[in-house]
């Protein structure tokens, strides 16, 4: 506390030179990023400073000194904020720089830690790069915007319901990623995954688009990193996704449909009843042969 009031004094006595008084206060701005101190501080510093000369000064704290020493103060904050931004900056940026994954990084790392490092990458803007997902959806399999509910929203890439629902897929691919360090976990997660989308009309082959999308969408957040064991690694993560949900999603399907078919079949004739039946057979009609033989 002492320090900071020799400091003060400093200040004070610079108050004369105002020209070299400058740099040593950008300095000592630049000095309190180091600290953790943000620009928000000024003004709770500000308001401590001055409570602290008002109790000090007593009835010499007239309205003419008190304006005084705002000012000074008011000074002395638009020289140091500044700079303390901009050191503030360059600190984030050279902690985000060194934190980014880099291919020398990568080397070594298992399929699993690969997939999980680089997600960062597109975790930091969900939004943004699950629009680009979908918009690559709709560019590969355009009849599939007419599965979902924001599809007569124009221009489509601003459409708040593709935003929403894009923010809303990755946050489930980043879940994904996040438990694939216990697959076991994961695995029934997937399952329902798989299960749930029968209902919005997802196909077994509507995989292979989304993974193609995916992936695209992946190399262009990634950049240089998308090459080898990156690349790989990702794409095993997707084919053991699919693994997981197709069949979920296959038996799903199967399950609605059987569901759909016996509510059709109520109060129908003996005739009709083993003629449409028949029709469920016939379409396996080799396996159920075999299994007849």
């Amino acid at each position: 506390a002492t320090g900071v009031m020799k400091t003060i004094g400093d200040a004070v006595a610079g108050l004369t030179d105002v020209k070299t008084l400058i740099p040593v206060l950008e300095a000592l701005g630049g000095r309190h990023a180091k600290y953790g101190v943000q620009p928000e501080h000024f003004a709770i510093v500000g308001q401590a400073l001055l409570w602290t000369l008002e109790q000090g000064l007593g009835e010499l704290w007239t309205p003419e000194v008190k304006d005084a020493w705002e000012e000074t103060y008011g000074t002395v904050q638009s020289v140091m904020e500044p700079v303390l931004k901009r050191e503030i900056a360059k600190g984030q940026a050279a902690a985000a720089a060194a934190s980014k994954p880099s291919p020398a990084t990568m080397r070594g790392l298992s399929s699993v830690d690969l997939v999980k490092q680089t997600w960062g990458l597109v975790a930091k803007d969900l939004e943004a790069h699950g629009v680009k997902f979908f918009l690559r959806i709709f560019e590969i399999a355009p009849p599939a915007l007419q599965l979902f509910s924001f599809k007569d929203e124009v221009p489509l890439e601003q459409s708040p319901g593709m935003k929403k629902h894009a923010t809303g897929v990755m946050k489930t691919v980043g879940d994904a990623v996040a438990g694939l360090s216990d697959v076991k976990s994961l695995v029934p997660v997937l399952d329902a995954l798989g299960a749930r989308h029968a209902q919005y009309g997802v196909q077994p082959e509507h995989f292979a688009i989304v993974g193609e999308a995916l992936l695209w969408t992946l190399e262009k957040a990634m950049g240089e990193l998308w090459v080898g064991d990156v690349k790989e690694a990702w794409e095993q993560t997707y084919a053991t996704i699919q693994t997981v949900m197709e069949p979920a999603l296959m038996r799903s399907h199967e399950r609605l449909a059987s569901e759909s078919l016996k509510a059709s079949l109520r109060g129908k004739s003996a005739k009709e009843l083993v003629q449409e039946t028949w029709v469920l057979v016939e379409a396996k009609l080799e396996a159920h042969a075999v299994k007849f033989f």
